[in-house]
C-alpha cells in the first residue's frame, strides 16, 4: 500500500496523476450540478404547476365525492380539500347575473394562493385562506354587472351573503374550462342553505390532494381502477393542457442538458485516461524491468484509481453542489418563487458517471497497461499495442447505459447515440480526405500555412480523434443553443402579448352588429365569428363508438364527449391544410384527433346534432395552432349539412386592464352573452415561461462551460507531439512567429472541418428532437451553419495557441529535455 501512495505522491507532483483527477473532478461536478439543479427546477415547475390546479392531484367528478375517498386520502397520510362548481344566478340591487359560483371547504386551496383586492380591477395580493361564512369573493367583472360594491349584499338562492373582497385569480381557475360566467367563491358551510343544487343540477365535484409524491402515487393507483364515466383523475401537467405541454417540453430540453452533460464527462476521462496511460509507458517498464509482476502492477494501480476515485468524485460532489447552488442564488432575483431544496438522494448520478467513465475507460486502458514490455526502455519510441476500438466501445455502451438510466428511457439517448456515430463517420470520411489532401498541396512545405496543413496528415489518427471530440462539443453546443432558440420562440410564439384573452359564447346573428359596432368604439381587437352548433360523432366507418368502447374507457376525444362544430368557406387563423380539399362537401378534421382517433382521408363519420344524423366522408385534415387563442373546432363541416339548425356564433377578443371595465359594462347590454375570460391563465402561464427561459439560458451557460473545458483537456491530450514538434523546429532555426503560425493553421483547420461537420450533423440530430421528443414541428436553423464553423476556428485555434504557448517561450534545449 505504501508503495502504492509513493507512486501517487509522485504522479501527483509531476502533474500525470492531477490530469485524471481533474478530469474525473470536471466529470462527477458537471453532472452533479447540472442534475441537481434541474432536480430543483423539475420540482419548482411542478409546484409551479400545482399552483395553478390549486393541489397536487385532482380529481373531478359529474356527482358529490364519496366518503370513501376523503377516508382514503386520510389513510394515505394526504391533506385533502373539496370544490364544488356550478353555474347559478345571483342577484343584487334589482340585477341578475348568471355567475361561475365555486363553494369551497375550509383547507382550499392546497397549493398557490387566492388574488385578491379591495379595489375594482385592482392587480390583487395574493390571500392563503377561503372566504368566511356568510361572505362571498366576486370578480371585478361581476360586481360592475350587478354593480356591486364591497360590503353590499347579494342573493344566491335562499341565501344572503356579503361581498368582502373581488377575487382577482382563482388558484383553481385554470381548470375550470367551462367558466364562461363571472367568477365568485363562497364558503362551503353556506352551500346547503343555498338550495340552488338540485337533482338534475350541472354540478362539477372536485376532490383536491396534496402530500408526499410516494403517497399520492398510492393512492393514484388505488382509485384510477374505479373511476366511471364521469369522473377523471388530474396532474398538475397533464400533457394536452397548455401548461402541460410548456413544462414537458422544458423537462425533455433539461433531460437532454443532462444527457449531454454525461456524454462530455465521458469524452474527458477518456481524454485524461488516455493521457494518463501514455505518460506511464515508461513507468511501468522500468518497473517490470525490476521485477514487478503483472499482478502487482494490476493490484498498484487498482489501489490508484479506487483511491482517486473516492477523492476525485468527493470534490466532485462538493464542487458539483456549490456550482447548483450558485445557479439557484443567481436565478433567485428572475423568479417569482424559490426554488426547493436539492436533494441528496440525487448525488448518485454524479457518483455514478464518474465510476462508470472510470471503468469503461480507464480500467481497459489500465489493463493494456501493464502487458507493455520491458524491452520499451531500450525503445521509447515503442508504442503500447491497444485495441482502441474495442476500448471506445466498451465506453460508448458504459455512456449509453448512463444515459438511459439518467433520462428513464430510450428515446433521447438512442437519438443522441445515432447522431454520435453518424458524425464518427463522417468525421473519419471527410478528415481523411481533407487531411490527405492538404498534404498533396503541402510537399516540400517551408512557411508556416504548409507546416500546419502538413502536419495534419501527419498525425492522422491522434488528429482525426481530435477532430472527433472537437466535432461533438460544438455538435453538442450547437444543438443546445438551436434548441433552447427553438423552444423559447415557440413559447413566445404560442403567447403573444396581444394573444386574445376573453372568448365571446351564445351571441345570435342578430347580436353580431351591435357587438361590433361597441367593440370597435373601445378599440378592442376582435377575431372572425363562428357559427356553433353542438353533435357527437356516434359511428365511424359503419361501426358504432359504444361497440368500439363498450365500457366507455380510453375513448379519443373526438368521441368522448359532445364537440362544437362550426362551418366555413376558408381555412382560420392558425390553421394549415395537411392533406385534402378543404372546399369539398365533406369533414374536415383537425390532424392531432384524427390520428388519436385512426381516421384517415376517406373514413366516413356519423354526427348526432339534435336527434337527427348526419354522415359525410372525411376530405381534408388539418392542423391547428391552439396556442393562437382564436375560435378552434376539431370538426369542420360543410355549411349544406349545417345551415338547417339553429347556431349560436363565437368569437375571440384582446381587452387589455386599461379597457376590461366599459367592456364589462358595455357587454352588460347583451345579457345572453356568455363571456370566458382566460386572461388570468395566460398570465400564469406567461410568468412560468418567463422563468423556463430564464432557467434554461443559465443551464446552457453551465454546459458551455463544461465543453470548454473539455475542448481544453482535448488539447493538451496531443499536446507532447506538437511540443516536441515546436521544439525540433526551434532548434533547427524557425521563428516562434513560424511555430506559431503553423500551429494556428493546424488548429484553425481543424476548427473548420469540426464546426463543418457539428451543423450538420446538429441539424440532423435537431430534427429527430424536435419531431420525436418535443412533438414540435421541424425547422431549419441556418444560424447554426455560421456559428459553428465560426465557433470552431475561433475557440480551438484560441485554445490550441493558448495551450501551446510553451514551445515559443522555453529554450528548445529545455523543452527537448522535459519531453
Amino acid at each position: 500500500m505504501s508503495f502504492t501512495f509513493r507512486l501517487m505522491l509522485r504522479d501527483l507532483r509531476s502533474g500525470d496523476l492531477l490530469t485524471l483527477l481533474l478530469a474525473l473532478v470536471i466529470s462527477v461536478g458537471t453532472v452533479t450540478s447540472i442534475g441537481l439543479f434541474i432536480d430543483r427546477l423539475q420540482l419548482s415547475f411542478e409546484q409551479e404547476s400545482a399552483n395553478l390546479l390549486a393541489a397536487d392531484r385532482l380529481v373531478r367528478s359529474d356527482d358529490a365525492i364519496p366518503m370513501n375517498w376523503k377516508e382514503e386520502a386520510t389513510a394515505q397520510s394526504l391533506q385533502y380539500a373539496e370544490r364544488t362548481s356550478f353555474t347559478t344566478m345571483m342577484f343584487a340591487n334589482n340585477a341578475l347575473q348568471l355567475s361561475q359560483l365555486s363553494a369551497v371547504s375550509d383547507a382550499y386551496p392546497l397549493k398557490g394562493a387566492y388574488l385578491v383586492d379591495d379595489e375594482l380591477f385592482g392587480t390583487g395580493y395574493g390571500l392563503a385562506e377561503t372566504p368566511k361564512p356568510g361572505k362571498v369573493w366576486v370578480s371585478s367583472r361581476l360586481a360592475s354587472l350587478l354593480n356591486i360594491k364591497l360590503g353590499d349584499q347579494v342573493e344566491v338562492g335562499d341565501a344572503t351573503l356579503v361581498v368582502s373582497k373581488y377575487l382577482v385569480r382563482d388558484p383553481g381557475s385554470s381548470t375550470s374550462a367551462f367558466a364562461i360566467s363571472p367568477r365568485a367563491v363562497m364558503n362551503m358551510a353556506d352551500l346547503a342553505a343555498t338550495n340552488v343544487i338540485i337533482p338534475g343540477s350541472r354540478v362539477r365535484y372536485s376532490l383536491l390532494l396534496a402530500g408526499e409524491r410516494s403517497n399520492l402515487d398510492d393512492y393514484e393507483q388505488w382509485i384510477v381502477p374505479q373511476l366511471k364515466e364521469g369522473e377523471r383523475w388530474r396532474t398538475p401537467t397533464q400533457q394536452g393542457d397548455r401548461i402541460g405541454d410548456t413544462i414537458g417540453r422544458a423537462e425533455s430540453f433539461l433531460l437532454l442538458a443532462g444527457t449531454l452533460a454525461v456524454i462530455m464527462s465521458g469524452v474527458a476521462m477518456a481524454l485524461a485516461s488516455s493521457r494518463f496511460v501514455k505518460r506511464h509507458l515508461m513507468q511501468v517498464a522500468i518497473l517490470k524491468t525490476l521485477g514487478a509482476t503483472p499482478k502487482l502492477l494490476g493490484r498498484v494501480f487498482f489501489q490508484q484509481l479506487f483511491a482517486l476515485f473516492v477523492v476525485g468524485a468527493g470534490i466532485g460532489l462538493g464542487v458539483g453542489w456549490a456550482i447548483q447552488e450558485l445557479i439557484a442564488s443567481l436565478l433567485s432575483g428572475l423568479m417569482s418563487t424559490a426554488l426547493p431544496e436539492p436533494s441528496v438522494g440525487r448525488l448518485w448520478l454524479g457518483a455514478a458517471t464518474g465510476l462508470i467513465s472510470m471503468l469503461v475507460f480507464c480500467f481497459p486502458l489500465m489493463a493494456h497497461l501493464i502487458k507493455i514490455s520491458p524491452l520499451s526502455v531500450l525503445q521509447p519510441n515503442a508504442k503500447i499495442e491497444l485495441n482502441t476500438f474495442v476500448i471506445y466501445l466498451i465506453g460508448f455502451v458504459g455512456m449509453y447505459g448512463l444515459m438511459c438510466i439518467y433520462t428513464k428511457g430510450f428515446l433521447l439517448p438512442s437519438i443522441m447515440t445515432a447522431a454520435i456515430a453518424g458524425i464518427a463517420l463522417l468525421v473519419a470520411a471527410i478528415g481523411w480526405v481533407a487531411f490527405k489532401l492538404g498534404r498533396s498541396l503541402t510537399s516540400g512545405a517551408t512557411s508556416g500555412w504548409q507546416i500546419g496543413l502538413a502536419s495534419l496528415y501527419r498525425r492522422l489518427v491522434p488528429n482525426l480523434f481530435q477532430l472527433l471530440v472537437f466535432t461533438l462539443i460544438i455538435m453538442l453546443t450547437l444543438i443546445l443553443v438551436g434548441v433552447k432558440s427553438s423552444l423559447i420562440a415557440d413559447w413566445q410564439q404560442q403567447l403573444p402579448e396581444d394573444a386574445p384573452n376573453h372568448y365571446l359564447f351564445n351571441v345570435q346573428a342578430n347580436q353580431i352588429g351591435p357587438i361590433n359596432e361597441k367593440t370597435e368604439q373601445l378599440g378592442v381587437a376582435k377575431s372572425d365569428w363562428y357559427p356553433m352548433v353542438r353533435g357527437r360523432v356516434t359511428i365511424a366507418n359503419d361501426v358504432t363508438i359504444e361497440s368500439m368502447y363498450p365500457d366507455g374507457r380510453g375513448e379519443p376525444e373526438l368521441y368522448d364527449r359532445e364537440l362544437n362544430l362550426t362551418w366555413s368557406d376558408t381555412l382560420g387563423k392558425g390553421n394549415e391544410l395537411v392533406e385534402g380539399d378543404f372546399t369539398a362537401e365533406g369533414l374536415s378534421v383537425e390532424q392531432r384527433a384524427a390520428k388519436e382517433a385512426g381516421l384517415k382521408m376517406g373514413d366516413i363519420l356519423t354526427i348526432n346534432i339534435g336527434g337527427n344524423l348526419v354522415t359525410l366522408p372525411i376530405t381534408s385534415i388539418r392542423t391547428v395552432d391552439w396556442g393562437s387563442m382564436q375560435p378552434n373546432f376539431y370538426l369542420i363541416l360543410p355549411k349544406s349539412a349545417l345551415e338547417d339548425y339553429p347556431a349560436n356564433f363565437v368569437s375571440s377578443v384582446f381587452v387589455s386592464p386599461e379597457e376590461a371595465q366599459p367592456f364589462y359594462q358595455v357587454m352588460a347590454e347583451f345579457p345572453t352573452v356568455s363571456i370566458l375570460n382566460v386572461g388570468d391563465v395566460l398570465k400564469q402561464v406567461q410568468t412560468i415561461i418567463g422563468q423556463l427561459s430564464k432557467a434554461i439560458q443559465l443551464v446552457l451557460f453551465c454546459i458551455l462551460s463544461a465543453g470548454a473545458l473539455v475542448l481544453l483537456a482535448s488539447v493538451r491530450s496531443t499536446l507532447e507531439e506538437r511540443l516536441e514538434e515546436g521544439a525540433l523546429l526551434r532548434v533547427l532555426g524557425a521563428r516562434a512567429a513560424l511555430v506559431r503560425q503553423a500551429l494556428l493553421v493546424e488548429f484553425g483547420a481543424l476548427g473548420f472541418f469540426a464546426g463543418l461537420i457539428a451543423a450538420i450533423g446538429a441539424e440532423t440530430c435537431l430534427y429527430g428532437l424536435q419531431v420525436f421528443v418535443f412533438n414540435a414541428e421541424a425547422s431549419f436553423h441556418p444560424l447554426l451553419w455560421l456559428l459553428g464553423p465560426l465557433i470552431g476556428v475561433l475557440v480551438i485555434a484560441t485554445i490550441g495557441i493558448f495551450a501551446s504557448r510553451t514551445v515559443l517561450k522555453v529554450p528548445p534545449m529545455l523543452l527537448l529535455r522535459d519531453l
